[in-house]
């Protein structure tokens, strides 16, 4: 871009003031705002920079700067912003820098200052908790509930079940929540709370410890209009959530499921718009293909298990594909690659299967998997196959036909005993401790 090149400010202030050449304002922000990426990952250092190129950049780049405030190191964060706010003269131009304020992340204990912030944001669409303390001051609950209309967008991380439940019937205008609560070591309560009053479009719920799934029951709960009715992608990471309770729930609208697998037992004839699953722990037992119904387009895996039948997996995803008409266009393949004396059966299985059946393989593999604690961005957007972690979109330079080309030599039996056993202790320790927890 030739105007990144210019020498003097007076020149890029009269270039863009111009719209040079011919350009709108707006198709300047939107530059700005798609040159502050490096490497997928948003830079706000580049947006700090474009603010002091000249006048006619710097309410532009501001505004793209303070479209994500993140405020995570408690009171002391929120303090200093509060002050450099207040420390703005210009107090038209303050307003329009905190009514820029679109998505609010916060770590919070029950101060009134937290309350402040959030009053602060006129424009406030999307809010990050992360609740550490166990309820909040009735007042600042008060305060909160002012604003929880309009946020749209609602990722909650809670430390306690009371503070979480205490805070969630507030935002009833929510259409996409995120809630992670395996954080928490109290137990869960009985849910003897009100339905809630939202509608929602897109659920993800986290909670490692099992017999803690009835929150979905809660979540989905309500009037006839409630998120049964309007629910299109669910994402559930716990390990006693069974996809089978969606029908009886009367959720059957779900396009996009993510949960830990999908057995024999299960039965998901009824979600007939379903054509996205994604499952998270598709071994022990192995998963199965025959539940999912003939809508199905994409399917996304991690990694099986070592001493799967894959013959049997493959002879199932037969069946799934004939059942779909052939319209099952995409399979995603999350595993580890490693071990250069892997054989990668199962790479292979899934690869040959797809080449032969005319569908698109992707394998993705760390580092261009998704990384420890990454989550999908919240977006009210709920398109079918959903959005994948930042890292998941750089692509590998390895092709997958290559890789099992050069893969794999002979190992001796010596080295296939150290092989397996070191496979066998991996997988124990890859268990998540919250999992292991007592109901």
């Amino acid at each position: 871009m030739s105007v990144f090149s210019m020498k003097g400010k007076k020149r890029a202030q009269d270039v863009v003031g111009q719209g040079s050449p011919g350009f709108p304002i707006e198709l300047w922000i939107d530059i700005l705002r798609e040159a502050q990426y490096d490497d997928l990952v948003p830079c706000y250092a580049w947006l700090k920079k474009y603010a002091l190129v000249c006048r006619a950049w710097r309410p532009h780049a501001q505004r793209l700067l303070f479209h994500r405030v993140a405020l995570n190191h408690g009171a002391s964060h929120c303090k200093a912003f509060l002050k450099s706010m207040s420390s703005i003269q210009d107090r038209e131009h303050a307003a329009l820098l905190t009514g820029s304020i679109q998505t609010l992340s916060m770590s919070l204990d029950h101060q009134e200052i937290y309350a402040d912030i959030i009053e602060l944001c006129s424009n406030l669409k999307e809010l990050r908790m992360c609740l550490y303390h166990a309820s909040f001051r009735p007042n600042v609950l008060a305060r909160i509930a002012r604003v929880a209309p309009s946020i749209k967008m609602l990722r909650v991380r809670a430390y306690n079940y009371s503070v979480l439940f205490q805070t969630l019937p507030l935002f009833h205008a929510v259409e996409i929540l995120d809630v992670d609560c395996s954080p928490a070591e109290d137990a869960f309560p009985a849910l003897s709370f009100p339905t809630p009053a939202w509608q929602l479009r897109e659920l993800r719920y986290t909670n490692f410890r099992r017999g803690t799934h009835v929150f979905v029951d809660w979540a989905l709960s309500g009037a006839a209009a409630g998120s049964s009715e309007t629910l299109e992608a669910l994402q559930i990471h716990c390990p006693s959530f069974s996809p089978s309770t969606l029908p009886e729930l009367g959720a059957t609208r779900v396009r996009s499921l993510f949960v830990p697998r999908v057995t024999a037992e299960d039965d998901l004839s009824l979600l007939t718009q379903l054509e996205e699953v994604w499952m998270t722990h598709p071994r022990h037992p192995p998963p199965a293909f025959a539940p999912l119904p003939p809508s199905i387009r994409y399917i996304t895996l991690d990694a099986l298990g070592d001493n799967d039948d894959y013959d049997n997996i493959l002879s199932d995803l037969q069946a799934c594909y004939e059942r779909t008409g052939g319209r099952l266009e995409v399979i995603t393949y999350h595993r580890q690659c490693i071990d250069r004396e892997d054989p990668l059966d199962d790479v292979r299985a899934l690869y040959e299967f797809c080449e032969d059946h005319g569908v698109e393989f992707r394998l993705i593999k760390p580092p261009y998997g998704s990384f420890a604690g990454e989550r999908i961005p919240l977006s009210m957007q709920v398109t079918v196959p959903r959005a994948t972690p930042l890292s998941s979109c750089r692509e590998s330079a390895l092709e997958v036909e290559s890789l099992l080309q050069t893969w794999y030599k002979k190992r001796s039996p010596a080295r296939r005993f150290v092989t397996k056993a070191k496979r066998a202790f991996n997988n124990v320790t890859m268990i998540h401790p919250a999992a292991l927890a007592k109901p």
